[in-house]
């Protein structure tokens, strides 16, 4: 092709001149030209071999440009910027807030979960595998806690010698928001919430207030004590918050009992302290941590139980070695009243699984 596109100084410096003002004044600013075909009478080029400049109006081709507003890059630029920046915190505090409630989901979940079981005189055996046994008649802590609460009342029976068997438990606490739900022996008739009955069909269930839980009555649920299979089932399962689920096996004059949960910091109580150790769950470690019995300011019971000591008891009493009675008595608060024996036969006798069997050697 000949000489190419030929351009003259002044329309360079015409383009130039324009694009030097629009930077200075803000306008918008000639880019690179192409050439175009404008029409008849409005170019200043024709076709030919090559492009011939004929004049301004004598052509039908033309040199034209496009424009690009500096201004919106200059504004672009830092908004592009801005919006990074954001979105650059944005995923930074979305990041900080799952870490956050992953590790409290995380440190919730590993809490253990346990179950703590009584049967007959009581029998038991702790969360953590330990086998205390109380013999006294009382209200004991089963569960104390800041959160769930349970009591138990041990009453001797004309069965065991006088010696403690279970006969009514309260539950309550802030995890059910102030309620309280009593289970007693068939004997006594106590199924209640928050002091009124229950659960008077049989089967029957209970939606409890709030979303708290469910409360059944029926026949379904594997026994604690397999000696116990020859009687109809009687069973009362609450289902609760804090995954709490409390089965008590009801049968004449006594009750069985099941306490599946997490463990929860701090707790103690006849089913121990739940700390993976065993061996401090003895019935004297638990008396010194939480005394032999719930003081009266706690007792969740409407009244007091009426607190029997029998002669068999007094003869096992006495069969309690001297330097032992001397502990007993001084965790006891002294050795006068009812209460006071009461408690002292759980210091002398508390890991001793078979009293019952003792007091009938004894002839009694």
């Amino acid at each position: 092709v000949g000489g190419g596109v030929g351009v003259g100084a002044g329309s360079a410096a015409g383009i130039g001149g324009c694009a030097g003002a629009c930077v200075s004044a803000g306008c918008a600013a000639a880019g690179t030209g192409t050439m175009t075909v404008v029409g008849p009478g409005n170019g200043d080029y024709t076709a030919e071999t090559s492009y011939r400049y004929v004049g301004p109006g004598n052509g039908n081709l033309a040199i034209t440009t496009s424009v690009t507003f500096l201004y919106s890059r200059i504004i672009a630029i830092p908004l592009l910027l801005l919006a990074l920046i954001l979105l650059l915190v944005f995923l930074l505090r979305s990041a900080g807030t799952t870490s956050t409630t992953t590790f409290a989901t995380t440190a919730r979940a590993v809490r253990p979960f346990g179950e703590c079981t009584f049967w007959g005189d009581p029998h038991l055996k702790t969360f953590d595998g330990g086998r205390p046994s109380f013999y006294g008649d009382g209200e004991y802590w089963i569960i104390k806690s800041d959160i769930v609460k349970c009591q138990g009342r041990y009453m001797g029976t004309i069965y065991t010698k006088g010696l403690a068997a279970t006969n009514k438990i309260v539950v309550g606490g802030a995890f059910l928001q102030g309620h309280t739900i009593t289970v007693g022996t068939l004997e006594s008739g106590v199924l209640t919430m928050d002091g009124s009955p229950i659960l008077q069909d049989f089967p029957s269930s209970l939606n409890l207030p709030n979303s708290l839980g469910y409360v059944t009555y029926n026949d379904q649920g594997a026994l604690v004590d397999q000696a116990t299979s020859i009687w109809d089932k009687k069973i009362v399962t609450m289902h609760l918050p804090e995954n709490v689920e409390i089965t008590v096996f009801r049968w004449k004059n006594y009750l069985d009992l099941r306490i599946r949960m997490q463990m929860i910091p701090g707790m103690d109580g006849s089913c121990g302290n739940f700390n993976g150790d065993a061996s401090d769950d003895t019935t004297a470690a638990i008396f010194d941590r939480i005394g032999s019995r719930v003081p009266h300011g706690e007792n969740m019971f409407n009244h007091r139980g009426e607190i029997a000591f029998t002669d068999a008891e007094a003869k096992l009493l006495a069969q309690c070695p001297p330097e032992t009675v001397e502990s007993a008595v001084a965790k006891c608060g002294g050795s006068s009243t009812n209460a006071q024996k009461s408690c002292q036969l759980d210091v002398c006798f508390g890991e001793n699984r078979h009293a019952l069997q003792l007091a009938k050697k004894l002839g009694y």
